[in-house]
């Protein structure tokens, strides 16, 4: 038997190369949902030159933080629990993509003044995403598509709480149908039921990130399982 390098060794070690927090903010009816999402590269090589750097392999996503606010939660203590969940994090430039298209300008306004790193996203009815300034117009249906290929792939990790049920529950309900317009809706249309969880899976899940250098992370990001 081949005996194995320091770099295989190396590379049979997931490591953590962002953070995300995806938050669907809540209205009257419906409670504000937060997902923290690790995204870790695995089955990846380093690259032959000696730079440090990580080539090729898959990225997954372990759902690290899956929350549910009382309904009826203000947004500043909504923003107050978000940045404790910034704050224990303890990492850096982890962003917050934050489900704007209900509430406008005057909660990402307090995000700000929270001092997080906020990714305004406004939900659409086409299959497109566009950046403007920091802003992102992300078509559901782009989103919801994307979400269905990582579970298929088996490249989300819930972990065994009652909130990862009922996120897996909100997931089985996913529906999308077309009105008479010819415009797809995506969400949880059987009476009773909610997608404020699925909405910030998705946020979490949407974008791969650049990395830390070596694709490390500080110490103490998180602790392994």
């Amino acid at each position: 038997m081949e005996a194995l390098t320091l770099d295989d060794l190396l590379a049979s070690v997931p490591v953590t190369e962002f953070v995300h927090v995806g938050v669907d903010l809540g209205q009257r009816v419906d409670p504000t949902a937060i997902v923290v999402a690790e995204g870790q590269r695995r089955d990846y090589a380093l690259d032959r030159h000696g730079h440090g750097q990580l080539e090729g392999g898959e990225l997954h996503y372990l759902v690290r933080v899956i929350e549910r606010l009382p309904l009826g939660t203000s947004y500043p203590n909504v923003v107050g629990r978000l940045v404790e969940i910034n704050r224990s994090l303890g990492v850096r430039d982890q962003r917050f993509w934050v489900d704007a298209t209900g509430v406008g300008q005057p909660v990402i306004d307090l995000l700000d003044d929270a001092g997080l790193l906020v990714v305004p996203v406004y939900l659409t009815a086409t299959d497109r995403a566009d950046r403007a300034g920091r802003d992102l117009r992300l078509g559901k249906a782009l989103m919801v598509s994307r979400l269905q290929v990582l579970l298929q792939s088996a490249r989300i990790h819930l972990p065994q709480t009652t909130e990862a049920r009922a996120l897996v529950d909100e997931l089985l309900n996913y529906e999308i149908r077309v009105s008479e317009d010819a415009h797809a809706q995506f969400g949880a249309f059987k009476t009773g039921t909610h997608d404020d969880l699925a909405t910030a899976l998705g946020l979490a899940c949407w974008e791969e990130g650049q990395g830390w250098a070596w694709g490390l992370p500080p110490a103490g990001v998180f602790d392994r399982r």
